[in-house]
């Protein structure tokens, strides 16, 4: 059995979250301070809190750490300085050409589904491709969003309500019936919030999303974050790629899909976008989205990704 708990989530001082950062990547004081160019004894007395960092100390230790941004400006924070790194809505001028190039590769991508996510797999953007299979598959039902969590809000700022696709798919009233090999997927997605509440652990959106799929899945998490072994017994070698087999009615198709993050992002937003493509992992999957793309249906009907 696996815990998928982080182990410290209320490290909030700048000793406490170098030791976290630290422990995360595996490097010992030891490492840390001949990668960082400083003595063992330095980094002992900041995690300690005997010594406090400058400012560049805390993005040098953050970088040779691989700490992502909005967790590096945690950092300076917490060392008592200004944060250093923006973040921009997608929208704002800044990030147009961004906006752009992403508005190309959802273009592109058709008539095979592509999506934009942001860190908690909120919707940010969609093709045409996407948002017909997700009206197909949902058939008129409301894509869960995290302002359905726990039945109230959960810090969105009251702003308008976003499908969240992470909690859309375990959803028993969203994709999860429709999913076919919704298990083996499940345990596979389950293994990426871990991964991403890692990373989060001191941000109540994530524990939420989490303890939200557990709620739905007791069968898949255990009391206190344990995944459960598998029941399952699968035979014989893995896949190359785990498919998504998806059938509502009539729609069966078979798709796997690929992950793309900007390089060298220097912006929160754009750090933490991930755009997913999906492909056809059989022929006939292929058929069916080359002839719904050539078909040209109507457009989404208004609110039905949750935009």
């Amino acid at each position: 059995m696996e815990t998928l708990t982080p182990a410290s989530e209320a490290t909030l001082d700048f000793p406490g979250l170098l030791r976290y950062w630290r422990g995360k990547r595996g490097y010992s004081q030891l490492a840390l301070s001949l990668a960082a160019g400083v003595s063992q004894r330095h980094i002992s007395f900041l995690e300690s809190g005997r010594a406090r960092p400058s400012r560049e100390m805390v993005l040098a230790l953050a970088e040779r750490l691989g700490v992502p941004l909005r967790q590096r400006n945690r950092m300076l924070l917490a060392g008592g300085f200004a944060p250093a790194y923006s973040e921009h809505a997608l929208a704002s001028p800044p990030l147009q050409m961004v906006q752009q190039a992403i508005a190309l590769i959802l273009s592109k991508q058709e008539p095979y589904p592509a999506v934009v996510l942001d860190r908690f797999w909120n919707l940010v953007d969609a093709n045409q491709a996407y948002r017909r299979m997700l009206d197909t598959l949902l058939d008129g039902r409301v894509p869960a969003s995290l302002e359905d969590v726990g039945g109230q809000g959960s810090g969105q700022g009251g702003g308008p309500r976003r499908a969240n696709l992470m909690l859309s798919v375990f959803d028993p009233q969203g994709l999860w019936p429709v999913i076919e090999n919704a298990r083996q997927v499940g345990r596979y997605l389950l293994r990426r919030v871990w991964q991403e509440l890692q990373v989060q652990a001191h941000d109540q959106t994530a524990r939420e999303i989490f303890r939200r799929i557990a709620a739905w899945h007791p069968d898949m998490v255990g009391p206190g974050g344990v995944l459960l072994p598998e029941d399952d017994g699968a035979e014989g070698p893995p896949p190359p790629v785990l498919p998504v087999v998806l059938h509502a009615g009539a729609f069966r198709a078979s798709l796997f899909s690929t992950l793309t993050t900007l390089g060298i992002p220097q912006d929160i937003t754009l750090q933490e976008l991930r755009i997913e493509s999906f492909f056809p992992a059989d022929e006939s999957t292929r058929a069916l989205f080359e002839a719904l793309g050539a078909s040209q249906p109507p457009a989404f009907r208004s609110g039905s990704a949750g935009r």
